[in-house]
Formats: C-alpha cells, structure tokens, sequence
C-alpha cells in the first residue's frame, strides 16, 4: 500500500528550511549594506565604506547559492515525493476511476492533510492522505493538488492515445463538502483530448 515516509518528509522539511533561513540571511544582508553604506557615506568614514562593498556581495552569492542548493535539492526531492505518491495511490484505486465509462466528471475536494477524488455519482472515494506532513502549506497543498490533476489528464490522455473511446471526461474542484464545484477543466471533450489538457499530457508525460 502507498505511503509517505514521515521521517523522510522530516528529514527534507529541514533541508528545505535551511534553504528559507539562507534567503533571510540574504535580506539581512542587504538590509545591514544599506545602512553600513549610508553611514559609511554620511560619515566619511573610507573602512566601513570599503568594507561594505567587499563583504556584502560575496555573503548574498553565499547565502543566494545555499537557498538555491536547498530548493532544488530539499523542495525537489519533497515534489517528487508527492507526485510518486499520487501515481502510486492511483494505481493501487485504477478500478474506482471506473475508465470503461465513456463519459467521466472527477470532483476533487481539498482538505487540511487529504485530497478526495470522487467520480460522476459514485461513493467510493479515492483518498490522499498527507499526514506524514503534519500540516500542509498553501503552496504545498497546491503542489498536492497540481500533481492529483496532472495524474488525471496523463492517465485519461495516454488512455486516449492507446485508443480507449471517450466522450468526455472533465474535473473541477470541490470545497469542503459543499456539493458545488468550480470551474470545470475538460481533459477529453467531444472524444478528442483538450488542446491546453493534451498540451500538458505531452509535457508531462515521461514523468508521470
């Protein structure tokens, strides 16, 4: 069964904080030239003034290399994560997809640590669940949710390409358990795959 090591997710959630507390340094760094700077300039005084021009710019490369190694290689790692994830789980749920339907709606709905997929008027739900990252920040539950639907255009375009028959399927978020959903994404409209939704498939493809 899928999961999501917690220790692992722990362990790049500290990595990937080194990387915020390098990008403060920066801003810190170029907040203490301002007023190195200026006072140096004001005051006449040549050191500090020298100073400050030598050491600022070699602490921002410094602290601009340490954010960017973390981001890539922290944030990177904690994306690939998810998407590995969300592949996995909807392997293991391809049955609840129901694809010998031809005509398909998906409703997604985001809540604090899970990500419901529900089809046309079924029951049974396909479940997401990221407690392995205690709480979910905005822009990793966007992350979460991007790689749900690149799943969901990859999944019915290759399915398209190998010659499956539909005449459409779409998705379109859902709040909470409000039964409204949003604006509705076609991945497949009239049997032919949606220009941008094919577009993205291409993409995507050899990583999804």
């Amino acid at each position: 069964m899928a999961n999501l090591d917690k220790a692992e997710i722990e362990k790049l959630k500290k990595g990937e904080l080194a990387g915020v507390a390098a990008t403060a340094f920066c801003g810190a760094v170029v907040a203490a030239f301002v007023i190195c700077y200026a006072v140096a300039k004001t005051q006449g005084i040549k050191a500090l003034e020298l100073a400050s021009l030598i050491a600022a710019p070699i602490l921002i490369v410094i602290g601009a290399t340490v954010a960017a190694f973390c981001n890539i290689r922290y944030g990177g790692e904690i994306e690939k994560l998810l998407k590995n994830y969300v592949r996995e789980i909807c392997i293991e749920n391809a049955a609840l997809f129901h694809p010998e339907r031809n005509s398909l709606s998906f409703y997604i709905t985001v809540e604090d640590t899970a990500i419901f997929l529900q089809v046309n008027g079924y029951k049974e739900k396909i479940v997401f669940n990221f407690d392995s990252f205690v709480k979910l920040s905005l822009s990793r539950k966007i992350s979460a949710l991007t790689a749900v639907e690149t799943r969901l255009i990859c999944t019915f375009c290759r399915l398209w390409e190998r010659g499956a028959k539909y005449t459409e399927v779409c998705f379109a978020e859902r709040e909470g358990t409000r039964r409204n959903a949003g604006k509705t994404v076609y991945i497949i409209k009239d049997g032919s795959p949606d220009k941008k939704a094919f577009k993205h498939y291409l993409k995507n493809k050899r990583s999804a």
